[in-house]
This record gives C-alpha cells, sequence and structure tokens, in this order.
C-alpha cells in the first residue's frame, strides 16, 4: 500500500512539470527564432545616436495608451535618424535602446534613444 502511494505521488508531481518548448541557450525566454552575431572583428560600424520622444494625455482610466506613446516615440526616432540621412534598409539594425517613462498627474512623456548600425560583411 505505501508502494502504490507513493508512485501516486511520484506521477501527481512529475505530471505539473511542464517541459520547455523551445530548445537551446534562450530555452528560458522560449526565443524561437534566434540569431547570433559574432563580433569577435570589425564588421559593423555605427551611423548615428538618435533620440524620439512623445507625450500623452495622462489618465489613469486608460494605461493601455502607454503602448501608443512608446510607437509615437520611436517613430519620432525614426523620423529624426531619416533627418540626418539615415535610414533602416538593407542590413542595418537599432541598437542598445532604452525607453524612458516620465509620469505626471496629467501627462505622460516617452523618450526613446538607440543607436543605428550597418553590418559591412
Amino acid at each position: 500500500m505505501k508502494k502504490l502511494l507513493f508512485i501516486v505521488i511520484a506521477i501527481i508531481a512529475l505530471s505539473s512539470c511542464k517541459t520547455v518548448q523551445f530548445g537551446g541557450n534562450n530555452s528560458f525566454y522560449g526565443q524561437i527564432n534566434q540569431t547570433q552575431v559574432i563580433l569577435n572583428s570589425n564588421n559593423f560600424r555605427v551611423l548615428g545616436s538618435f533620440v524620439g520622444h512623445a507625450s500623452a494625455k495622462y489618465s489613469m482610466l486608460s494605461i493601455k495608451d502607454k503602448d501608443g506613446v512608446v510607437t509615437a516615440a520611436k517613430q519620432d526616432f525614426l523620423n529624426n535618424a531619416r533627418a540626418a540621412g539615415v535610414e533602416l534598409t538593407g542590413s542595418r539594425a537599432i541598437i542598445n535602446t532604452c525607453v524612458d517613462y516620465i509620469t505626471t498627474e496629467d501627462k505622460i512623456t516617452v523618450t526613446f534613444s538607440g543607436e543605428i548600425i550597418e553590418f559591412t560583411k
């Protein structure tokens, strides 16, 4: 009887564990598409550092608008880069991004900053 009870408890305990669906080094994060950048040689150049800003009225009832302000700040970031002659085409990427929030009683301001690089090899 004790053996049967032990087996039942073991089955219940082990059946509640979930296996990781995605393998690899980043299996904890569940990334499906993994890319790898090896920076042991100078295979990229920095095209510039840019900043984008956006503001909106802040309402305690509508917190979901925060994502829209981040999108607007990123669009301003891309517009500032385009004004400087840098566009995201080909093998260019945005790196070292930072999103800062400043919230007051009636206004939220988001600053999106980062660098644009281009891979040369």
